[in-house]
């Protein structure tokens, strides 16, 4: 015992560093799991891209039920292995057509949300307790309340970064409600795109798929750039 709380308070002074916030701090640490996750996952060919599309033409030849249940289970894995979520998106648009696939593509991912948020708020207080002192976990709890919102807005701008806000709204205790208003902002549009692009496509001639990507993440990025930009402004001003 003794030794673990020698490990806990150098890693917080030495390896992390005193400094660094507590909402990088624990985003650094997932980081780490889900990445090492994502190794052990490719190291033993669990959840390729190609054992992806093969279950999914199967279940497109037996029934829509089947096809859109094993969608929203790959987005629910997605949460531990980070599975390319894209992929999925656009082939849940190309098998289903737009509608049916924007609407399963939201209810698959809004699942997978609620769950790394209730998982994390059940469990995450243990993991705070060992990484952040006190005074760290409050402070990361009053800062993403107060500004999470937009990490959850702007999730799908990056990879990972979508399970990293729903578990830090966990165990920040953001309410529910905020966490799926913001989410649903952000991830309608992401949804209706990636569907259409993907009930326009073919799997020989992706090139719809294609543009929607690219059109996703220049939006993604340019609307994280411009809020970056308001809120650097913002804060001089309420300094003075």
């Amino acid at each position: 015992m003794a030794s673990l709380n020698q490990f806990v308070t150098l890693y917080r002074k030495q390896i992390i560093g005193a400094t660094m916030h507590p909402i990088l701090r624990i985003s650094l640490i997932l980081v780490a799991v889900f990445l090492s996750l994502l190794l052990l996952s490719r190291a033993f060919g669990v959840l390729s891209l190609d054992q992806i599309q093969s279950w999914l033409n199967w279940a497109h030849a037996q029934d829509p039920l089947i096809l859109a249940s094993i969608i929203i289970g790959l987005l629910l894995l997605d949460l531990v292995f980070s599975i390319p979520t894209l992929t999925v998106a656009l082939l849940a648009g190309y098998f289903l057509g737009f509608s049916q696939g924007a609407g399963v593509l939201l209810l698959g991912l809004g699942s997978a949300a609620l769950l790394a948020y209730y998982t994390s708020r059940w469990r995450g207080g243990l993991a705070l307790q060992l990484f952040l002192e006190q005074s760290e976990q409050e402070r990361l709890r009053q800062d993403f309340q107060n500004h999470g919102s937009l990490m959850i807005l702007l999730a799908r701008s990056a990879p990972m970064l979508p399970e990293i806000s729903y578990c830090l709204a966990g165990v920040s205790g953001m309410p529910v409600h905020k966490l799926m208003f913001w989410f649903l902002c952000g991830h309608i549009p992401y949804c209706l795109l990636l569907a259409y692009a993907g009930s326009q496509s073919q799997l020989s001639e992706p090139y719809p798929a294609l543009a929607a990507i690219f059109l996703l993440y220049g939006l993604l990025w340019l609307s994280a750039w411009h809020l970056r930009r308001r809120v650097t402004k913002v804060q001089p001003a309420s300094s003075d």
